[in-house]
């Protein structure tokens, strides 16, 4: 019943968000992608518009059922031939190595339930140079103030949030995971509660 009201009202949820320029931080970076393309948790389908015409193939990752559903609503209305959608969960992805050139996360690797598992994951099915392309918001680490509400907030926030984390340091996973940054940006993400504001955006490349 839960993941079913945030499947309903996931678009709504987020619309100021993504009209305060979290739509446009998508359009920017998934000119990027190429070639076969992997995204992860992408929910009801915010990407879909972006990606381009000249990509291969697109594989969407969703194990949310209800969150999949309306996806699959979603999908004819950009007349995407080449999609395929799959309930696999990031910390094991049924997929042999080195099988795409390109990955997105876009607010996902906040509430996978082991995030170096899951980039673990993401290097080995990247081709080699391959791009991992990402959004997501994370600890604070600049304003201790706020990083502190992360800290007390993050229990009560990830039962309201599907397993959200407020307080990751994605960067310093990403890149320990094996990865370079080939562009990074750090910005607050207008429209959403302040302890999910802090966020970084960029391209990374499988080393």
């Amino acid at each position: 019943m839960y993941q079913w009201l945030v499947s309903k009202f996931y678009d709504n949820i987020m619309k100021d968000a993504e009209d305060k320029g979290l739509r446009d931080w998508r359009q920017m970076l998934l000119k990027n992608s190429s070639g076969d393309v992997l995204e992860l948790g992408c929910g009801t389908g915010a990407n879909l518009e972006f990606y381009p015409s000249t990509i291969k193939r697109l594989v969407l990752i969703e194990p949310n059922l209800h969150m999949c559903q309306k996806l699959k609503e979603k999908i004819p209305v950009y007349k995407m031939n080449n999609i395929e959608i799959l309930n696999d969960k990031a910390e094991h992805l049924s997929f042999a190595d080195a099988s795409f050139d390109t990955v997105v996360c876009t607010l996902v690797l906040c509430s996978v339930s082991n995030l170096e598992k899951a980039l673990s994951e993401i290097h080995r099915i990247l081709r080699p140079k391959g791009k991992l392309i990402f959004i997501e918001h994370v600890a604070a680490t600049n304003n201790p103030k706020r990083y502190r509400w992360q800290r007390r907030l993050e229990f009560l926030w990830k039962h309201i949030a599907a397993g959200c984390h407020t307080a990751r340091n994605t960067e310093e996973a990403i890149i320990k995971a094996g990865f370079n940054m080939l562009e990074l940006s750090r910005q607050s993400m207008r429209g959403v509660p302040p302890i999910v504001r802090p966020s970084i955006r960029g391209v990374a490349i499988r080393g």
